[in-house]
């Protein structure tokens, strides 16, 4: 009770805390290329992310599933669900934005610090994807994977879950090269996981084998560090949609599901020399975003330059300005497409080149 109380004290705060944010942001510097709106919503965003995340992990209160907002969103936009259920205990599934297409496949694995479901933005994302694949002739299929989230589940039950997926699209027919992986924050953290249970097989996770490498892992604002060590979580803490409490605070809870000799698996940048040797026989490209003002930027750059000594084709790119999963924001704002920011378009070309 105590924790919901503080929630909604927290809200009351919210319509000065936007006014007085969006006042004083909008000629920030890292603003200058944003739409008012955008700049609202971030202020919106900031605030409900940072005064409400762990009370809401604290009580469970409006943490819901990703089937739940899967569902809502593909009703409110006149689509029919499209389900794969994989089975086990706890279950999972796949759940397509679109046809279930299985020639071509995007599994996406979304964000939300393995314990928030994935947002409307992230579906209002995938299926922009889809539309503008298809004005180029280009018939993707995209799976969005629902996880178990953490405390029910810890580490290596997403994995797990992972694993199980790829497999299921392996025995419709899908081969390695024609499947591109995109996950971000959290999702880019089990891309991540995957890539090392490939090169170094956890005992309680089904072994996958790859008659060839996968085409594409697109580790989007990837969580590759827990504890908010970097110097990019203090100058970023007031400007980035999470902050470093929230982070380090999920990041330590994280961390305990992971036994010390799966440290790498748990945190990407601190893998040891040549923990990454053999990447090449496990994907063909790779490609890394991150945001300039977000917590997690210089994490995920240290992990940039870990990768790119084991594999010849990775691709790091900053966002100027940029917020952590930044695209994601465009689309929860509801921005304009020539409003949308520069790594929107970027990922989609990349995404068409490896389709093609």
């Amino acid at each position: 009770m105590a924790s919901i109380l503080q929630s909604l004290w927290s809200y009351a705060h919210l319509p000065a805390v936007v006014v007085w944010e969006t006042l004083t942001t909008t000629y920030a510097p890292y603003n200058k290329h944003r739409s008012l709106r955008r700049i609202v919503y971030d202020s919106i965003d900031r605030y409900n992310t940072n005064a409400s995340s762990i009370p809401a992990l604290e009580s469970k209160q409006g943490v819901g599933s990703t089937f739940d907002v899967y569902k809502e969103w593909m009703g409110k936009n006149g689509m029919p669900l499209v389900v794969d259920e994989l089975g086990g205990e706890p279950a999972a599934r796949l759940l397509w934005v679109g046809p279930r297409r299985v020639e071509n496949v995007i599994l996406v694995l979304h964000g939300g610090g393995f314990a928030f479901p994935a947002t409307s933005a992230h579906i209002s994302f995938w299926n922009y994807v889809r539309l503008q694949m298809e004005k180029k002739g280009l018939m993707p299929g995209i799976a969005v994977l629902q996880y178990s989230l953490w405390p029910d589940v810890d580490f290596p039950t997403p994995l797990n879950q992972l694993c199980q997926a790829i497999q299921l699209l392996f025995a419709a027919g899908l081969k390695p090269s024609h499947l591109q992986i995109a996950g971000d924050s959290a999702g880019g953290h089990l891309a991540l996981q995957l890539l090392s249970h490939v090169l170094h097989p956890h005992p309680s996770v089904p072994v996958l084998t790859l008659a060839e490498p996968i085409r594409a892992v697109y580790p989007l604002s990837p969580w590759t560090g827990l504890l908010g060590e970097t110097a990019s979580h203090d100058e970023n803490d007031k400007i980035d949609c999470v902050n470093k409490e929230v982070l380090v605070w999920l990041g330590r809870r994280i961390t305990q599901g992971f036994p010390d000799e799966y440290l790498a698996f748990a945190e990407a940048m601190k893998a040891p020399s040549g923990w990454f040797e053999g990447a090449e026989r496990v994907v063909d490209s790779i490609v890394i975003t991150a945001g300039e003002k977000e917590c997690l930027r210089d994490d995920i750059l240290v992990f940039g330059e870990i990768i790119k000594k084991n594999h010849g084709k990775v691709e790091v790119v900053v966002q100027p300005g940029g917020l952590h999963v930044d695209m994601f924001l465009d689309f929860a704002a509801g921005e304009k497409e020539d409003r949308l920011g520069m790594l929107t378009p970027l990922l989609l070309d990349r995404l068409i080149a490896a389709c093609t």
